[in-house]
């Protein structure tokens, strides 16, 4: 892979966009075997490589079935009377989470976040909170009202939104923005007591009365008894996670508990295939 092409594909996955890196693994003309491409999911294909012309349309076409299952694989196909083999590998966008309100709860959120892989940015509308020396290592800071820039933002099934704001009104600013986006985030979580709950989703619910809030977790977190930031922060990534990895979030050991009840011996059998 050239140096442009290396870019190319940084400055995707920097971007969180899905790319595929094509690689031609069979041709009959053996200068073509080797020869690179990105592929991107919405059709458009890059390569400094001579690729024939009307050859591009054709990987296009073949590699679609990969792209739909964001999955990494071969594709063999018959092109001119000639067999020609590519292999299409898959580099999924970073998760994105944005945390709004860069209080003293962000700072361990923000941090966990990125530990865990996630393309993190941190939303304040106050200059003296969103600094970038407050959160060395995080990849955005941004300062702009909270309105402006959920109304903007991009919003994809990989992005997870964080509500940590410092009022009431702010949360109901933020929402109110992301309920009247088409794109639909993959979880929202607001933190804040009952009350302060309950106020937010009476003033939604004037605005919104069909909606099911099915993506909106509050209060925010698994019930872990967590109190200070740090412990929150690990509530909070531990319900993401649930939420991302489709679990129940129970703990591992209820399963084994069961087993021990009855005698491990009875069940040997059965446990093995559980965990095999």
């Amino acid at each position: 892979m050239n140096s442009d092409m290396y870019q190319k594909l940084e400055h995707a996955i920097h971007c969180r966009k899905d790319v595929f890196l094509l690689t031609i693994t069979h041709h009959s003309d053996s200068k073509l075997i080797g020869s690179k491409a990105l592929l991107y999911r919405d059709g458009e294909l890059f390569t400094n490589y001579p690729l024939p012309a009307d050859l591009k349309p054709e990987l296009i076409k073949n590699c679609r079935k990969l792209i739909i299952k964001k999955q990494t694989g071969s594709v063999r196909f018959l092109f001119n009377n000639v067999t020609v083999e590519c292999f299409a590998e898959y580099f999924p966008a970073p998760l994105h989470l944005i945390v709004a309100g860069a209080g003293h709860v962000c700072e361990p959120m923000a941090e966990m976040g990125k530990m865990l892989g996630f393309h993190v940015t941190v939303i304040d509308d106050r200059p003296e909170f969103a600094k970038g020396s407050r959160f060395p290592g995080i990849d955005e800071v941004v300062c702009e009202s909270y309105l402006t820039f959920f109304r903007n933002v991009e919003i994809t099934d990989n992005t997870y939104i964080l509500l940590l704001t410092r009022g009431h009104k702010f949360d109901v600013l933020s929402l109110t923005e992301l309920l009247n986006r088409c794109e639909k985030p993959a979880y929202i979580g607001m933190i804040g007591s009952r009350r302060r709950i309950s106020g937010v989703f009476e003033e939604i619910r004037q605005e919104f009365p069909k909606e099911n809030f099915e993506h909106l977790y509050t209060p925010v977190g698994l019930d872990i008894g967590a109190e200070t930031p740090a412990e929150i922060a690990v509530s909070v990534m531990a319900e993401i996670l649930k939420v991302k990895n489709q679990k129940s979030g129970s703990s591992l050991s209820e399963k084994i508990k069961e087993q021990a009840k009855k005698g491990f011996r009875e069940g040997a059998d059965r446990w093995n295939k559980c965990t095999s």
